[in-house]
């Protein structure tokens, strides 16, 4: 039953030269991660680039230090192309593995702290990886992995700022494996070469590998940092004073400099219809210029002498996370703040690595991450320790939907703040964003927008996007009620890793150019946005920004011996957005209580997968053809919670 319900993977054997691209031209190394962070040590070395708690690294000691992680994995024999993994949550040690593993064309894979052993054993075994990364603290799955994953050469643990703590026999410890050569490892890593192996959730079963060469991931993500920006360049002569103070720091550090432009921004004769569509043109293009150019940084860098700061509140290893900090490198060489601690999170944390680090930006998932924030503010007012967030000028999210009081209730702590959805998926480098100010009666959720139906910058075409009729295969009509689905045309991953029959079930060729079929359904307003309406397919519950499969959660339910059918669905959640909640109809003459259902999950699945609720019914609700119906067993569970 295990390989039925954790299985994702359709052949056994894979590699890179079936999923590699050509480029025109000559080979190029610009889009690697390898030049990304030499150049940002070569042209703007004294800039931040990590910083947690009190240790903090610029460009030059960032490189140096994963030199000195290359110089040692290259000493263990490590390969280009080798997958190493990473299990890990936020810290500068796991973002050192990472580019290390760059810089000699090595492949990092992404892999879950919270992941049990036989969750750690078929990501390791899927990805072929050679070598482990794990933070102390997290070592026990996957040192029960290794012994059956013959395949997997080391495991080297590390400590968050510190020697690791738990160094179990066989493993190799992270300090003693880092060579003293400090210089740039020679060998060549190109654009067009394996680049990352990321994980992400699906419809079922275990995640998915996506494959990313260079070119598709670092540029790609340099566009996703413009596209983001292009909802608050258009709102520019909206924007509170600091917050247009924040935006325009992204072209200069210089107090006066600032303080002029904000001014001369702000006054109403710039918000002259003819005079403001130039300067958001001009500003448009002046940043499709700059971002991702090393060089033009360095130009930037002469009158901006600190890095533009992110502090990302979740974990890398989701994609959501992982595309808002590595845009913010890819295009400004900006810096990366952590937590002090790196998990569980802590609000009192957030805001105060904010204050300490002025840091302009944070990422997080949406209410379950906004509302402990939001009690931590009221706290620090109530006690008279309010926090200063003057530097934060935009508070992202992206992952999940967030509530739109909850978002209201940010703005009414910090108001000269924007607050920002985001749309995308992690088979794509690129993200659909929609701004919030104080300012607003109505809050708009995100959605991507046709270019040729579009007004204002999002006109100009970063990423083809259509919505087809999935049944015609025609574009649906704007500002009918038709539903289509979703489909990308921009930078997005060469493909599934051993899957090859999905990859080209979503990846397909129409008309000459390359389409990512993403399963997102929903319908076009007349100004060309997509408003999302669902995912079509099998069923996907998103917990707190965490993807959990239905069918996995309701087998392991299912194997219980007491249990007969079992329906899984996702429920309205205050703080997590959906809980994950269990239909369950027992075998005739047996008893078990909610409580021991739960713990039995526990046993067996990542903490955030398990049930929050379990409601026991007489017969779970399906289909003539066999399926869940959902809609039936959403009703049944709302009857339930009336009835208790």
């Amino acid at each position: 039953m295990e390989d039925d319900l954790l299985g994702t993977r359709e052949i056994e054997y894979d590699e890179f030269s079936r999923y590699r691209q050509r480029y025109p031209g000559r080979r190029k190394r610009n889009h690697t991660w390898k030049y990304k962070v030499e150049s940002l040590a070569r042209y703007t070395p004294e800039r931040l680039a990590v910083a947690q708690g009190e240790r903090q690294l610029n460009w030059d000691q960032f490189n140096r230090e994963c030199n000195r992680l290359a110089h040692g994995l290259l000493q263990l024999g490590v390969k280009k192309e080798d997958r190493l993994a990473i299990s890990g949550f936020n810290s500068i040690e796991w973002m050192e593995c990472y580019f290390a593993a760059s810089k000699i064309g090595a492949v990092p894979v992404n892999i879950n702290p919270r992941f049990l052993a036989d969750e750690v054993k078929y990501i390791l075994e899927d990805s072929d990886a050679v070598v482990c990364f794990v933070e102390d603290g997290h070592v026990d799955p996957v040192v029960t992995a290794w012994q059956e994953v013959p395949k997997l050469e080391n495991v080297i643990v590390y400590g968050v700022g510190r020697r690791a703590g738990e160094i179990p026999d066989s493993t190799l410890c992270y300090d003693d494996i880092k060579s003293p050569d400090t210089s740039n490892p020679e060998v060549k890593v190109f654009n067009d070469d394996f680049s990352f192996l990321m994980y992400t959730g699906g419809t079922t079963g275990y995640p998915k590998g996506t494959v990313w060469d260079g070119e598709q991931r670092v540029r790609g993500l340099e566009v996703l940092m413009l596209s983001g920006l292009v909802p608050e360049i258009d709102r520019l002569f909206e924007l509170p004073e600091k917050a247009l103070r924040g935006a325009l720091s992204v072209f200069t550090g210089s107090e006066r400099a600032l303080d002029i432009l904000t001014w001369l921004l702000s006054r109403g004769v710039m918000r002259n219809k003819f005079v403001s569509r130039s300067v958001r043109e001009l500003m448009f293009w002046g940043l499709r210029a700059m971002l991702g150019r090393p060089r033009a940084l360095k130009l930037i860098s002469l009158l901006q002498k600190e890095s533009i700061r992110m502090v990302p509140a979740s974990p890398l290893f989701h994609g959501a996370a992982y595309e808002a900090s590595f845009s913010f490198i890819a295009a400004v060489g900006g810096a990366t703040v952590f937590l002090p601690t790196p998990h569980p999170f802590s609000p009192r944390e957030l805001w105060e690595t904010v204050e300490k680090y002025q840091a302009q930006a944070a990422l997080i998932v949406g209410d379950a991450f906004a509302i402990p924030m939001l009690a931590e503010l009221d706290r620090a007012e109530q006690e008279g320790q309010a926090y200063n967030a003057d530097s934060l000028w935009v508070m992202l999210s992206s992952g999940v939907r967030w509530s739109a009081h909850i978002k209201r209730e940010l703005l009414d702590h910090i108001p000269h703040m924007v607050v920002q959805d985001l749309m995308g998926a992690s088979e794509s480098s690129a993200a659909f964003a929609e701004v919030s100010l104080s300012s607003d009666e109505d809050f708009k959720l995100a959605g991507a927008r046709i270019p040729e139906l579009s007004s204002g910058l999002s006109r100009h075409e970063l990423f083809p996007v259509r919505v087809v009729n999935p049944q015609t295969g025609k574009d649906v009509v704007a500002g009918s009620e038709e539903i289509g689905e979703f489909v990308y045309g921009g930078w997005m991953t060469l493909g599934y890793w051993k899957c090859p029959e999905k990859t080209a079930d979503d990846f397909r060729v129409v008309d000459g150019k390359r389409w990512f079929f993403i399963g997102d359904e929903g319908t076009l307003d007349a100004s060309g946005k997509f408003n999302l309406i669902g995912r079509g397919g099998n069923y996907l519950i998103n917990t707190g920004g965490e993807k959990v499969y239905s069918e996995e959660v309701e087998g392991i339910v299912k194997s219980h011996p007491t249990v007969l059918d079992a329906a899984v669905v996702g429920t309205p959640d205050v703080r997590w957005g959906e809980a994950v909640t269990a239909l369950v109809e027992l075998k005739q003459g047996e008893t078990v209580t909610a409580e021991e259902l739960i713990e039995y999950c526990r046993a067996r699945m990542a903490d955030y997968k398990r049930p929050h609720h379990v409601f026991f019914v007489e017969k779970v609700p399906r289909s003539a053809a066999g399926k869940v119906d959902r809609s039936a067993a959403l009703d049944l569970i709302s009857s339930e919670k009336k009835r208790g």
